[in-house]
This record gives C-alpha cells, sequence and structure tokens, in this order.
C-alpha cells in the first residue's frame, strides 16, 4: 500500500511538473498571444542582474525604465514574466509616443548600446525595441543564440549595417521585423542592408516576414530564399531596391495573404506570372513600381483579394476594366497611372467597394452614373484626378459611403441636396479646388454628421452656410475663398469652440474676430484658426492656450495686440500671425512666453516703440517679420541668440546705430532685410563670411558707407542684393560672377523660411514693388542706385546670365559699357541712368529680348542708338536724354543719312564725322605747326635778302603802330580837357 501511495505520489508529482513545463510553453504558441505583468511573480535573480547591465548600456532621456529598481523585474515597465517560474517571457521597449526632431532623434527614443547581457534571458520569446535611436550601430551577432525567441521587432530603431546571418539560427522565430515603421506620420529612414538573404533559410517556422526599406540590391534573387519559407503568411518587401524577375520557379509560400512589393525593380516593367499562384491573398500592394504591360486575368482566381494597390505605375484603363471582375474587392488604389478617358461603367460591379482613389490620372469625362450601384463603398477618393463635367445623382445613392473626396478636379454644375439625401454614414466630404457651387435651402438639414468637411475654393456664398449649423462632430473646417460675403452668426460662434481645424481665410467675412476660447472637449489636441484676408473689426481679446496656429493677417483689427492669459502656464502656440492690420502700441513683451513660437508675423501695423530684449529668449524662431512699423532704437543685440533663424525682416522702421556683432550668429538665414532704417555703418564682412545660406539680403535706404567688401562674394545663393540708396564709395568688387544662383537661368531654391506671409521690396522698372512669396524665388536683382560708387562696370556682372534686375543708376561709374552686356539675356531692367558713362551704346543691346525697363540718360554716351527687336519697344525720349552726342530714334535729332554707318561701321557723331576722323585731326595740329614755324626760320637764316625785307617790314610796322598810338592818345586828352 505504502509502495502504491508512493508511487501514486511519484506520478503526480512527475505529471504535475509536467503540467507547469507545458503550461509554460502555452503562452509563446503564437506571437500574437497576449503577455501578462504578473507584479506578485518572484523574479529569477540572474535574470533581473541581466536586465540591470541592459539598462546600463543604455542611454534613456525621458527616463521610461524610471521603475527599474529594486529586485522584482516582473513589475517593471515592458518586462512580463511567467506567472509560475517568474523567467522573463516578454521585453517590450518599443517607443510608441515619438517626438522627432531633426529628422531622426526623438526624445522619448532609447539609445546607446545593447548590452550582451540580454543572452541570460533564457526564456525570452519576445523582443521589441523598435521605434528607438541607436545611432546605426549593427544589430549585435548575439541575437542569433537567443533560441527560443518567437517574436523579433527591431523595426525604425535606427540599426546599421549588414544583417548578420546568425539570426538565421533562431529557430523558432515566427515573426520578424526589421523595416520601417509609420508613426505619427513620419517615416524613419532604413540603415540596414543584406547582400544575400540565405540566412533566412533557417528560419523555416517564420510566418511574418518584414524588410521594408532594407537595401537588398546586392542580393542576387533575393526571392530565391524566402520562396522557400512555406508557413509565410505575410511578406512585406517594399522600396528594397530589390530586382524582381517575372518568370520564378514555383513559389512554396502559396499560404501568403499579404503581400508587398512597392517600390522595387521589375524585370521588363511585368508583373510576375508567379503571383497566380497565391490563391489566398488578401492584401496585395505593387504601388510604384513603372509597371505597364496590362495583367489581364490575373486576379481571377484570387477568390480572398480584398485590398489592391497599384498606385504610381502605367497602367491603362482596361486594365482598370479587368480588375471590375474582382468581386470582393474593398479597397483598390490606381493613382497616378495613365487612365485615360471615362472610368468604366463595369466599375459599378464592385459591390464590396469600401476604397477607390484613382488620382493623377488623365481621365476625360464625367464619374459615370454607373458608380452609384456601388452600394457597400465606404470610402472614395478621386483626389486631384483629372475629372470634369458634373456630379451624377446615382453618387449619393452610397448609402454606406464613409469618405467622400473627389477635391481638385474640373467638375462644374451645381450640387443641390439631393445629391447628399442617401448619404447617411459620410464623416468625410471634401469637395475642394473644383468649378460647381453648392445650391441648398437655408433650411436644409443634411441626414449626416461630418467631421472632415473641404470646401476650399468653391461657391458657398454669398451668405454664411446656414446648414452649418447641424454639423455637431466637425473637427475639420476648411472653407477658405468660398466666396462669403457676410458676418459670422453667434451659433457658429458657439460651434467652432471643438474645431481642431478651422480655416475662413480669403473670404469677405466682416464683424469682430472670434473669442477664443478653450475646446469644450479637449484631448491634448492644439487648433489652428485661420482668418486672414477678410474685413473684420474690432480689437483682440486673448490668445487661448491650446492654439498652435492663429493667422487673422489682412483684416482691420486695430487696438493692442492681447497678452497670453497670466494664469496659462503652457502656451504651445507655433505660427502667430497679426500683419497687415491696424495693431498699435509696443509690443508685448508677455509674447516672450510663447516658448514654442516659431513664427512671429507683426509687419504693417502700427506699432511703437523698442523690441523686446526678450525675444531672443525664443529659441525656435526661425521667422521673425516685424517690417513697417514705427519701431525704434537700436537693433537688439539678444536677437543673435536665435541660431535657428531663417527669416529676419526689420524693414520700414526707424533703427539706428550699427549692426550687433552677435547677428554674426544668424548662420542660418537665408532672407535678411534692413531696409529704410536709419542704421549707419560699413557693411560687415562677417555677412558674407557667415551667412552662406543667404538668398536676399537687403539694406537700402540706410546710412551704411565705406566700400563693398569682397567677402560679399562667398555668398554663393545669392540671388537678391539690394544695397541702393546709402553712402557707399570705391568700386564694384571684381567678384559678383560668384554668384552662381544669379548665373543661373533656373529659378532660386525655395526654403521654408520664406512663407505665405513674407514679401520682399525691389526695384524694377523705376519702381519699387512688393514680390510674394509665391513669385520671390524667380526674383533675381542688384540693386546698388544712388550711391558713390566710381570706376567702370565690372565685367564680372556680364557672366550673371540669369540677372533679371540691374539698377545701378546715380553713381559716379565711368567707362564704356561692355559688349558682353548680351550675356544677360534674362533682364528685364537696366537702369545705368546718372552716372559718367561714355562712348557709344553696344549693339548688343538690342539681344535683350526680355528687356521691359530701360534707362541709360544723365551720362556721356553718344552715336547712334541701335535698334531692332525689343528696343523697338522703348520709344520713350527720357530713356536717353541728358547724352549730348547720341542721335537716332527716338531722339528728335536724328544722324544725317548719307552718313549712316554699315551696321558694323564707324559710329557718327552729330556732323556726320566718326570718332576716328577728330583723332587724325587732332594728331596733325601739332606737328603741322611745326613744320610751319621750322620752315619760315630756315628761310630767314639762309636768304639774306629775305632777311632784311622782313625786319624792314616788322621797322615800318612798329614805326606806324607807334604814331597811331600817340595821334590816340593826344585826341583823348583834349576830348578830357
Amino acid at each position: 500500500m505504502e509502495h502504491f501511495l508512493c508511487s501514486s505520489s511519484s506520478l503526480l508529482l512527475h505529471f504535475l511538473l509536467s503540467f507547469i513545463l507545458f503550461a509554460s510553453q502555452i503562452p509563446l504558441a503564437s506571437s500574437n498571444q497576449a503577455y501578462y505583468n504578473y507584479s506578485n511573480v518572484t523574479c529569477i535573480e540572474s535574470e533581473c542582474r541581466a536586465l540591470l547591465q541592459f539598462k546600463d548600456g543604455l542611454i534613456d532621456e525621458s527616463n521610461r525604465l524610471s521603475s527599474w529598481i529594486g529586485e522584482r523585474c516582473c513589475s517593471w515597465e515592458g518586462v512580463d514574466c511567467h506567472n509560475i517560474t517568474g523567467s522573463v517571457l516578454k521585453l517590450d521597449l518599443r517607443n510608441t509616443v515619438p517626438i522627432y526632431e531633426d529628422g531622426h532623434y526623438c526624445k522619448n527614443c532609447l539609445g546607446g548600446q545593447l548590452s550582451p547581457s540580454l543572452i541570460n534571458l533564457t526564456n525570452l520569446r519576445y523582443l521589441d525595441l523598435s521605434l528607438n535611436n541607436f545611432s546605426r550601430i549593427q544589430i549585435p551577432t548575439f541575437f542569433g543564440l537567443f533560441k527560443g525567441l518567437r517574436y523579433l521587432n527591431l523595426s525604425s530603431a535606427e540599426l546599421a549595417g549588414e544583417i548578420p546571418y546568425h539570426l538565421g539560427n533562431c529557430s523558432h522565430l515566427q515573426y520578424l521585423d526589421l523595416g520601417v515603421a509609420t508613426q505619427n506620420s513620419y517615416i524613419t529612414q532604413n540603415w540596414l542592408r543584406s547582400k544575400d538573404l540565405g540566412w533566412l533559410a533557417g528560419l523555416s517556422s517564420l510566418e511574418g516576414l518584414v524588410l521594408s526599406w532594407v537595401d537588398l540590391s546586392a542580393a542576387e534573387d533575393g526571392l530565391k530564399a524566402i520562396k522557400m519559407l512555406s508557413s509565410l503568411t505575410t511578406l512585406k518587401l517594399d522600396y528594397c531596391k530589390l530586382f524582381i524577375i517575372p518568370h520564378l520557379s514555383p513559389a512554396n509560400f502559396t499560404s501568403l495573404s499579404t503581400l508587398d512589393l512597392s517600390g522595387n525593380n521589375f524585370s521588363n516593367y511585368m508583373v510576375p506570372s508567379w503571383l497566380h499562384n497565391l490563391t489566398l491573398l488578401h492584401d496585395l500592394r505593387l504601388s510604384s513600381n513603372n509597371l505597364s504591360v496590362p495583367i489581364h486575368g490575373l486576379f481571377g482566381q484570387m477568390t480572398s483579394l480584398a485590398l489592391l494597390d497599384l498606385g504610381y505605375n502605367r497602367f491603362e484603363v482596361s486594365t482598370l476594366k479587368s480588375l471590375c471582375n474582382v468581386s470582393n474587392l474593398t479597397y483598390l488604389d490606381m493613382n497616378n497611372n495613365n487612365l485615360q478617358g471615362s472610368i468604366p461603367s463595369e466599375i459599378g460591379q464592385l459591390i464590396s467597394l469600401t476604397y477607390l482613389d484613382l488620382s493623377y490620372n488623365d481621365w476625360q469625362g464625367s464619374i459615370p452614373s454607373e458608380i452609384g450601384q456601388l452600394v457597400k463603398l465606404t470610402e472614395l477618393l478621386l483626389f486631384s484626378s483629372r475629372l470634369n463635367g458634373t456630379i451624377p445623382y446615382s453618387l449619393g445613392q452610397l448609402m454606406k459611403l464613409q469618405t467622400l473626396d473627389i477635391s481638385y478636379n474640373s467638375l462644374t454644375g451645381v450640387l443641390s441636396e439631393h445629391h447628399f439625401s442617401k448619404l447617411k454614414c459620410l464623416k468625410k466630404l471634401d469637395l475642394s479646388e473644383n468649378s460647381f457651387s453648392l445650391n441648398v435651402s437655408s433650411s436644409w438639414v443634411p441626414p449626416f454628421q461630418l467631421q472632415y468637411i473641404g470646401m476650399r475654393s468653391i461657391k458657398l456664398g454669398p451668405r454664411f452656410p446656414e446648414w452649418l449649423r447641424m454639423q455637431q462632430e466637425v473637427e475639420q473646417l476648411y472653407i477658405n475663398n468660398a466666396s462669403i460675403s457676410d458676418a459670422i452668426p453667434s451659433w457658429f460662434r458657439v460651434l467652432c469652440y471643438d474645431i481642431k481645424y478651422l480655416d475662413l481665410s480669403n473670404n469677405n467675412i466682416t464683424g469682430s474676430p472670434l473669442e477664443f476660447k478653450e475646446m469644450k472637449s479637449h484631448h491634448g489636441e492644439d487648433r489652428a484658426i485661420l482668418l486672414s484676408s477678410n474685413k473684420m473689426e474690432g480689437s483682440l481679446k486673448s490668445f487661448p492656450s491650446d492654439i498652435w496656429y492663429l493667422d487673422l493677417s489682412q483684416n482691420f483689427l486695430t487696438g493692442h495686440i492681447p497678452k497670453p492669459d497670466a494664469n496659462q502656464t503652457v502656451v504651445r502656440m507655433i505660427y502667430l500671425r497679426l500683419n497687415n492690420n491696424h495693431f498699435r502700441g509696443t509690443i508685448p513683451e508677455d509674447l516672450c512666453r510663447l516658448k514654442s513660437l516659431a513664427e512671429l508675423e507683426l509687419s504693417n501695423n502700427h506699432l511703437s516703440g523698442r523690441v523686446p530684449m526678450c525675444l531672443g529668449n525664443l529659441r525656435e524662431l526661425w521667422i521673425l517679420n516685424l517690417a513697417n512699423n514705427r519701431l525704434y532704437g537700436q537693433i537688439p543685440s539678444s536677437l543673435g541668440n536665435l541660431k535657428g533663424l531663417n527669416s529676419l525682416l526689420l524693414n520700414g522702421n526707424k533703427f539706428v546705430g550699427k549692426l550687433p556683432s552677435s547677428m554674426q550668429n544668424l548662420t542660418g538665414l537665408q532672407l535678411l532685410d534692413l531696409g529704410e532704417n536709419r542704421l549707419k555703418d560699413i557693411i560687415p564682412s562677417w555677412i558674407g563670411e557667415r551667412f552662406s545660406k543667404l538668398m536676399f539680403l537687403r539694406l537700402q535706404s540706410n546710412n551704411f558707407h565705406g566700400g563693398i567688401s569682397n567677402k560679399l562674394c562667398q555668398i554663393s545663393n545669392l540671388q537678391v542684393l539690394n544695397l541702393a540708396h546709402n553712402n557707399l564709395t570705391g568700386n564694384i568688387p571684381q567678384c559678383f560672377n560668384n554668384f552662381t544662383v544669379m548665373a543661373s537661368s533656373d529659378p532660386g531654391k525655395y526654403h521654408q523660411g520664406i512663407n505665405n506671409e513674407i514679401s520682399l521690396q525691389n526695384f524694377k522698372g523705376g519702381r519699387e514693388l512688393e514680390y510674394s512669396s509665391e513669385n520671390v524665388m524667380f526674383v533675381k536683382s542688384i540693386s546698388l542706385s544712388a550711391n558713390n560708387l566710381v570706376g567702370e562696370i565690372p565685367d564680372g556682372i556680364m557672366d550673371l546670365t540669369g540677372l533679371k534686375i540691374l539698377n545701378l543708376s546715380q553713381n559716379h561709374l565711368s567707362g564704356r559699357i561692355s559688349k558682353k552686356i548680351a550675356n544677360l539675356k534674362q533682364l528685364e531692367t537696366l537702369d545705368l541712368s546718372m552716372n559718367e558713362l561714355f562712348g557709344a551704346i553696344p549693339p548688343s543691346l538690342s539681344a535683350l529680348d526680355s528687356l521691359s525697363f530701360l534707362n541709360l540718360s544723365y551720362n556721356n554716351l553718344s552715336g547712334q542708338i541701335p535698334s531692332g527687336n525689343q528696343l523697338q519697344t522703348l520709344m520713350d525720349p527720357s530713356i536717353y536724354e541728358g547724352n549730348s552726342g547720341l542721335c537716332g530714334k527716338p531722339l528728335p535729332n536724328n544722324c544725317l543719312q548719307h552718313k549712316l554707318p554699315m551696321e558694323k561701321g564707324p559710329i557718327l557723331d552729330g556732323k556726320g564725322h566718326n570718332e576716328s576722323d577728330w583723332s587724325w585731326f587732332y594728331a596733325g595740329i601739332g606737328p603741322g605747326f611745326a613744320a610751319g614755324l621750322l620752315g619760315v626760320l630756315g628761310i630767314l637764316i639762309f636768304k639774306v635778302s629775305w632777311r632784311y625785307a622782313y625786319f624792314r617790314f616788322l621797322e615800318n610796322a612798329y614805326d606806324k603802330i607807334c604814331v597811331m598810338i600817340a595821334l590816340k592818345t593826344a585826341h583823348l586828352r583834349r576830348n578830357f580837357l
């Protein structure tokens, strides 16, 4: 009996131990199985030490691993243990809320080194280090020692180099992700590569493989190893630079349900025929492959196919027509193809379709009425395609439609409530940038509750849309440029409290501005309010803390700029645009509390006083525009702290003194405008030495003196140089041909520092024009007028073939106009007036076909005015006045017809003499006089009779003169007495 009991006890104990071992494997059977954190489980001491050693090698700036203290490692952040043995089964350190800066660095990321102490976690089944920043270190080879690992995710972890073949030793691995992860709309760069995918052959249990953006360009026939993985259900090889041959031997991965081969190199632009064997595919993505060969019948056997992405290829409409037989398709993307003609009516057969994107194609015709057959459609995107015609009423029959986007087309006609009568499920409606109008009654009650409304640049007005009153769930509203000429109704002032993005700009909206209150249902998301280019009046009350973008520019607002609420500890405003209003008073120092401010636009107001020194504390600022106010004093030296500044506009004020030396720290400047002030300084050499990114430099109408430094020529990106109306002296530097952007005919580069609100004033055609951000990139200009510059015009300027404006007027420049001026083919404005230039106007000037303004007046030019081409249109005589030696049209003093030179002959003066004639005349006077004098003297010396006669003549003449003088003297005395 005792033996039986002992035996029974042994069997029971053996059963219990076996059950424990079996139970320990249960949560590891699938990579998708849930893992739990058992805080009461005792942690294995050796594994606790291993985790602490691993932590010591990490960089944790955000202190995410603050809970990793003590000995109870099963309760630590990201650590899950077995509920009985205490073994660490799961280590999940994925960064869930990255905040990106400078491309790849994020504040919440873990970094540092990956300690080999992790191999002491002998039962580890799940390891996730994705979306961190390990500064491009290699994947450690010891990862191949995780024999029991089922799940490994290293996506977007900033790892680099060759993928170690040791990973092929993880034979139990079911899911491997070495690709990139999309998080918060950011796609990180993948620095991994692999020359040979043979190591994958050891991962026979693999079900999911993600190698997105891994460089496989050197992997010959990269699919050869992958095709043997018979358990694969998910394969993502998008943007791997993989060369895919169309005729691959039959693959073993016939269990695939998800396949992404986007952005690779397909041989002969063909879809590979081996796709026919993948009959279980549910999700297929082949976008961005330049595919063009028709694929008729390819998807006939793919009865499970629901998602198909063929965007960014060259398929024709016949391919789209063939896809209409794939009855289970719910998602179809064929944007950016060569679909020409009408949408085929057969598309109505796709009764399960929920997403359709046919954007950016070459369609002709309107949306077919058959589209109304898609009764199960929940999302329709026809974004930016070339659709025209009217919208059929059948589109309104798609009762399950959730997203309707037909924006950026050429659709016409009138939309009425009948178009929307059955769209009860609609959540997103975007009709923007079309040529139709919305005509509904004021009492219309829409059947839907929209979250997104896009109606920019269609006709909604003139009344404010009354139907918006019923839309209680709106989060984004875009009705800018919608022909609204009305006041904002009171009901909308309440409704907009919960709108996250509101754009009513470019209308004729009147009344007082909105009173901004914090959102009623605030979930940590900030708002954007755009009300620019309207006719709103009155004062602005406050800046709420939950607005990150506020644009009230180009209205008629008055009063003082409000201060941020003193009770608000966090003010997250990034863009503040109050320019082109009637604000007065000083710039409030409280604006310096907006620590996140990147753009401050206060130009074209009536602000006065000094610029607050504390603006230098706004370290995130990249645009500061205070132009055209009444600000005075010196430019604050604290602005030199704004090292990220791209644009600084202080023009049109009353600033005095010198430029603070601290400004040389602004090495990222692209636009610097200090014109129309009272600054008195030399042009510092550090502008050329430090501002290598500068595109626009404008110092016009100040008191800058001294010479123009050769250092300016180091700014090769410069495309506008305006130093006009100063007291500059000396010569124009010969090195101006170093301005390589001006020497190019291409438009200047568009930089982020030039935004929609920034404008540049510059002389063109004898007047100062204002260039907006839309055309400022095309301006290439040199303006040095109204200074005291001397010397000749440097030939280097004639190498700037992209130059559009050249204004050197009102100086003391001398010499001739270079014949190389014909190189300036793009020149539109040329002003050389009021200088001391002489000689002929070169005939090559007539080669400037783009010239629309010319002024050569008040110089010393001579000869005939050239004619032909564009010069024929410039017939104002004032262009040439003040040059007495010029003749010919359009001047009244025509050159003599019979002495007119040939096209390349000598140039005549006003009396028909050319310059060569006068030169020989003056050269002959001296020798002729000397020869005559020597001849007379020689005869008197050698001819005695002539010598006597000559002196007798002189004596008689002398006597007669003396008698005449005596008689005249006696006569005068007699009259006087």
